[in-house]
């Protein structure tokens, strides 16, 4: 296909009236709510500066979407997928400007436990959130559209996580103080919550005649389908094992690029952007390639390069952070001004990063979509987003520690070593299939 059809194509999506609101509206949702986890952190720094509270904001954040995926998958398949994501965001926005009344109106022990439930109850919410986003997207593009609705999509998703983690919440924190950080977070959320009112309605799943205990039997029941299709279905599940990976990825980088900036580079933690910025290039060069050359290549053979080239910038990273100096002794004794200066190449490094981790999300979430049944997706996202939550809440509460153990490109070298061993699994698959039907995409 040529760049001119494929770009007709993005056009095509684009000019979908559905998919732009939702995309518009999922790219400041996501932002907030990836923002909002860093305003949260430094708001218990501020108040205790206690680590052990700080773990607690963590679990208060991270837990919900453990405990309500499982209930999030059914309210998914059958309430109208629309009035989700508008509620979602509505409720979200409120509790985000809820923070700055609380704030000044209660102080102490009762100030943290209200900052505590809030942040419980707007995560809770969020679990909801994404898996009706990502099932309402195959019914507002149609099915021949999702690998380039995805190709968009997914670059709202990585980025929206690195930009509001690593770039709007510090900008906001350091300006407009943590009221006006938590004020600009709510403000993105109630702009997503009317983008989404123009969404086209989507059908429920009605059913009558049902009791509390047989209406519980049949959730319990829907949930059990979902998981079983997953285990059933091993392209799915190598798909959900891909995106797990990306997401918890993702989440260690937003943690440890702070000290990473600080401690690695020599710049001041918020300086971080301007190192780890160049991922964002990757992804953007990712969303051309996707765009223009994706149809030429086996996905199921496109997934483990892309996991390579990964782990490959993480290895790369971790070895010109350690010991640099050593490394580039012949350099700097016949250039003492160096050719490159560490966070240069780190930089640089980040390019392939970026783009692998958005190409490897991108073919994972259209793989998922084209595999599982409508009737399913909710469900089926939902386990993607619960192993997610699960796989991702110890490295996101330990991440810091680790790196003080170990060392910030020891960690990257973990980094490096879990993409080596997902691709290996995803090669595994493609020379041992369980039955025809089960093999990745074509």
């Amino acid at each position: 296909m040529s760049s001119s059809s494929r770009l007709a194509e993005y056009r095509t999506v684009l000019g979908l009236p559905g998919f732009r609101w939702l995309w518009l509206s999922q790219l400041l949702a996501l932002t907030a709510q990836n923002g909002i986890h860093l305003v949260q952190v430094v708001l218990i720094e501020r108040l205790t500066g206690s680590s052990v509270h700080i773990g607690l904001m963590v679990a208060s954040f991270s837990l919900p979407p453990v405990i309500f995926s499982f209930l999030a998958g059914v309210v998914v398949d059958r309430v109208p997928k629309k009035w989700i994501i508008v509620t979602s965001n509505f409720l979200r926005g409120s509790l985000a400007l809820s923070y700055i009344f609380m704030m000044n109106w209660l102080s102490g022990d009762a100030l943290l436990v209200v900052v505590y439930v809030i942040t419980f109850l707007s995560s809770s919410i969020g679990a909801f959130f994404n898996p009706a986003v990502l099932a309402k997207l195959p019914l507002v593009v149609g099915e021949k559209r999702l690998l380039v609705a995805n190709s968009l999509f997914n670059l709202t998703v990585a980025g929206a996580q690195l930009i509001g983690l690593i770039v709007i919440a510090p900008v906001a924190v350091k300006i407009f103080k943590i009221q006006g950080a938590f004020a600009l977070m709510g403000a993105l959320y109630l702009v997503a919550f009317v983008m989404v009112l123009r969404l086209p309605r989507d059908p429920a799943r009605r059913i009558r005649g049902v009791t509390a205990s047989s209406g519980w039997r049949r959730m319990v029941g829907e949930v059990r389908d979902g998981w079983a299709f997953v285990v059933t279905h091993r392209a799915v599940a190598l798909a959900i094992l891909q995106l797990t990976l990306v997401a918890t990825l993702l989440m260690i980088l937003a943690v440890i690029a702070p000290g990473f900036s600080a401690r690695i580079l020599g710049l001041s933690p918020e300086d971080a952007v301007l190192v780890f910025a160049p991922a964002g290039v990757g992804m953007l060069l990712a969303l051309v390639f996707l765009g223009r050359y994706a149809t030429r290549f086996p996905p199921a053979w496109l997934q483990p390069l892309m996991l390579l080239l990964t782990g490959a910038s993480f290895a790369l990273m971790a070895f010109i952070s350690q010991d640099y100096y050593t490394y580039f002794i012949p350099i700097l004794e016949v250039y003492p001004q160096r050719l490159a200066s560490l966070s240069t190449w780190v930089a640089v490094s980040a390019i392939p990063m970026g783009f692998g981790l958005y190409a490897v999300n991108t073919i994972a979430q259209t793989a998922i979509q084209h595999l599982t049944p409508a009737s399913l997706r909710g469900r089926v996202f939902t386990v993607q987003f619960m192993l997610a939550s699960l796989v991702g809440l110890i490295p996101l509460m330990a991440a810091a520690t680790l790196a003080d153990m170990i060392g910030i490109p020891g960690l990257l070298r973990w980094l490096a070593a879990s993409c080596l061993l997902v691709a290996i699994l995803s090669i595994y698959s493609i020379f041992h299939p369980i039955r025809a039907d089960d093999r990745p995409m074509p």
